[in-house]
């Protein structure tokens, strides 16, 4: 491997902008989980904060399980398979 490399001045550029991006992300993810969190108790779903900040379904899926918030009516059914799937998961491995 060589050690003489030097990124050209578009690639330095669009270094800097993702260096940047992901300390913004450091910053906000703070306040965004507990936006997120206020949020799931009043009624939001994990699609809608997902189609707000970006980030996947699941990680407010995940918020709503480990914070025992309860899940829509609608969608219990489905919930409950999938929390089945992930009790299963680990027997299956044996």
């Amino acid at each position: 491997m060589t050690s003489d490399w030097t990124p050209t001045e578009e690639e330095a550029r669009t270094l800097a902008r993702y260096k940047k991006a992901r300390e913004v992300e450091r910053e906000l993810k703070p306040a965004t989980r507990i936006i997120g969190l206020e949020a799931l108790h009043k009624g939001a779903t994990p699609a809608q904060l997902a189609e707000l900040t970006g980030e996947s379904a699941e990680t407010f899926r995940r918020l709503r399980d480990a914070n025992d918030i309860p899940v829509d009516p609608r969608y219990q059914s489905r919930a409950e398979l999938a929390r089945a799937r992930k009790v299963a998961l680990p027997e299956a491995a044996e």
